[in-house]
């Protein structure tokens, strides 16, 4: 009798665990990661080189690099691109008005700032959309600027950096190939059969039990 009762309680805790640990990381997946409105690519929300745009109602449409974002501003014409430097941490504002770069700001603010973007190639190729690598960065000063030249990007002889204004005519370029749209981020399968495999153990431990009562 105490195996029987001990059998199905291990079995229901195995399926309260499986259960449980899988809608806690599937609620933890659409929580902080999102995906890049301009490309499709997933990105963590807390991730130094993610980027919001912000429109006046209060929206949030992330972007993945800084080409992505002018794409984005550009699209929704009135917002402001909230980012940060990827050297220092310093946020990044730039301001856009019916579609057009109009101005930037650094906080906390330096005689300097002089807001860049460095590529480390002359294009995002497709191993790096498929990696989720981002090859571009935004940094707030040319120091930092050529500090990312060469520690991070010294082995690629393409590494450039770019001025705003380059990056928005960037933008609107791939605006046409590349419409924004709204994507919801994708729950992994593995998720999906932690909670399956939780709920049919879960509820075996009950039939596991009303069968050992049976006579034999």
């Amino acid at each position: 009798m105490k195996n029987n009762v001990l059998i199905a309680l291990v079995l229901g805790i195995i399926g309260l665990v499986l259960l449980v640990g899988g809608v806690a990381a599937s609620i933890n997946t659409v929580s902080t990661m999102v995906k890049c409105e301009a490309c499709g690519t997933t990105v963590s929300k807390t991730d130094i080189s993610t980027i919001q745009v912000v429109t006046p109602d209060g929206a949030t449409h992330w972007a993945m690099c800084p080409t992505c974002a002018a794409e984005l501003a550009i699209y929704y014409q009135n917002d402001t691109i909230n980012a940060k430097c990827f050297v220092s941490g310093r946020s990044i504002q730039i301001n856009v008005v019916n579609g057009n770069f109009t101005s930037v700001s650094v906080s906390p603010s330096s005689s300097q700032d002089n807001v860049q973007v460095v590529e480390g190639a002359n294009a995002i190729n497709a191993a790096d959309l498929m990696s989720g690598m981002n090859a571009e960065k935004f940094v707030s000063t040319t120091a930092y600027a050529n500090q990312l030249l060469l520690q991070n990007y010294s082995s690629n002889p393409n590494a450039i950096t770019r001025t705003l204004q380059q990056t928005f005519f960037m933008g609107r370029t791939m605006l046409p190939m590349m419409p924004p749209t709204y994507r919801a981020v994708q729950i992994p399968t593995i998720y999906y059969a932690f909670m399956i495999v939780g709920c049919a153990i879960f509820a075996a431990a009950p039939i596991s039990w009303k069968f050992s009562q049976k006579p034999r």
